[in-house]
């Protein structure tokens, strides 16, 4: 359902379970490349998910099937791997494996907030969505909200590797176009048919490219406690709040629905907070409900 005034509460609740797994992905990552390297994480983390989910839909839809749906339009399943995962992923890991470790979870999680801000324009583009006053203003705000809250009223990108910052910043653009391919493929295929595939897809795109740049041997070192963070990262965050986000996007306006995006430095601080020990205060309170009132205007245009 598209979102309406008042907005639909069913799907906004399920947006908000999305991003804060989301803003989860983020601790957990920072905590995984401890022992993992970033390639090679993203290799586990897509396999995690895949297979899965994967063995599920085969087995509930027949292999042949979607390998039918695969042939008879592969174009948007390649693209959303490409950019909803393969590269978006590789530059989040090897950025983030670049930053400073003081800040690189926080700074990472408003550099890809910045997304929307890319997936608005595309989707006035390419999709022609309304762009109303209210939009741009709500995104104004939100953005505002997120650079405010993640840096403390700081320097942005104070105190961290300059590439570091510009592979975070590229996949944000990378997911903004993810989303214009997903919302023209949901016109045409299922959710979780999108998602497996594109899945699949990745993981073929990321074994060579773990497997030729980084020691394979190092999975042999992996603590239980952080193969339980991959598992997380993978079925979780890669599977089932992509399928919530996919579920909600077949009927809801594409440069509505990324402004929920903003919510993930608010989940991201939160729970750096309560895993990581990152301190908390009052400015966190006062600027995530700057976030959550821009998404609140933006809602209420038409």
């Amino acid at each position: 359902m598209e979102f309406t005034r008042p907005a639909d509460k069913r799907n906004v609740a399920l947006l908000v379970i999305s991003m804060a797994l989301w803003g989860l992905s983020f601790p957990a990552v920072k905590v995984s490349l401890v022992e993992v390297q970033p390639l090679t994480l993203g290799l586990l983390r897509i396999l995690f998910g895949a297979v899965p989910i994967a063995a599920f839909v085969f087995w509930k839809k027949g292999f042949s099937n979607i390998l039918i749906v695969f042939k008879s339009d592969p174009k948007p399943f390649i693209g959303i791997a490409l950019a909803q995962y393969y590269l978006p992923m590789a530059a989040q890991n090897v950025g983030m494996d670049m930053m400073a470790p003081e800040t690189a979870a926080s700074i990472s999680s408003i550099l890809q907030a910045t997304s929307p801000v890319f997936g608005i324009v595309l989707a006035a583009m390419f999709l022609d969505e309304y762009l109303g006053g209210k939009k741009i203003l709500g995104l104004v705000i939100a953005l505002t909200g997120s650079i405010l809250l993640v840096t403390r009223g700081g320097a942005v990108l104070g105190g961290s590797n300059l590439i570091g910052n510009l592979l975070l910043l590229s996949s944000a653009i990378f997911y903004a176009i993810s989303g214009v391919w997903t919302k023209k493929a949901l016109y045409k295929h299922e959710p979780i048919v999108i998602l497996t595939l594109s899945l699949i897809i990745s993981s073929l795109l990321f074994i060579p490219t773990a497997m030729f740049n980084e020691p394979i041997s190092q999975i042999y070192s992996i603590s239980v406690s952080t193969w339980f963070l991959i598992l997380f990262l993978g079925v979780v965050c890669n599977g089932v709040a992509l399928l919530v986000w996919y579920t909600v996007l077949i009927k809801s306006q594409l440069s509505k629905q990324v402004l929920f995006t903003y919510l993930i430095p608010l989940f991201g601080t939160l729970f750096s907070h309560m895993f990581i020990g990152e301190s908390i205060g009052v400015l966190t309170v006062v600027f995530g409900g700057l976030i959550l009132f821009g998404i609140t205007v933006a809602q209420y245009d038409k």
